[in-house]
């Protein structure tokens, strides 16, 4: 078993993942707003990513239910699901113009 301030560290670490992501989603949705156009972004590339959250999500909340202890996990990946939603939204309702 990895010591104590390790695996609170690993913890922090994985909490941090959402707002790192969240820098990359940025740009991504200020060009969608400002532009008011999705010609230029992969709904296919999307989806792919929406697949591989919803597996990610899938696999910490199983990890979740098995040991209490990876809910930064569940959190981290929870979040990167739901910016890749947003970005689809975005990307839906600005080719449909």
């Amino acid at each position: 078993m990895p010591e104590l301030w390790l695996i609170k560290t690993a913890n922090f670490l994985q909490v941090c993942v959402p707002a790192l992501s969240l820098c990359g989603y940025l740009p991504q949705w200020r060009k969608l707003w400002r532009t008011r156009s999705a010609q230029d972004f992969s709904l296919r590339t999307w989806l792919i990513w929406l697949l591989a959250s919803s597996f990610a999500c899938f696999y910490a909340l199983i990890q979740w239910r098995i040991n209490d202890q990876v809910w930064p996990l569940l959190v981290s990946t929870t979040a990167t699901w739901l910016c890749v939603i947003a970005t689809l939204a975005l990307i839906w309702r600005y080719r449909r113009r």
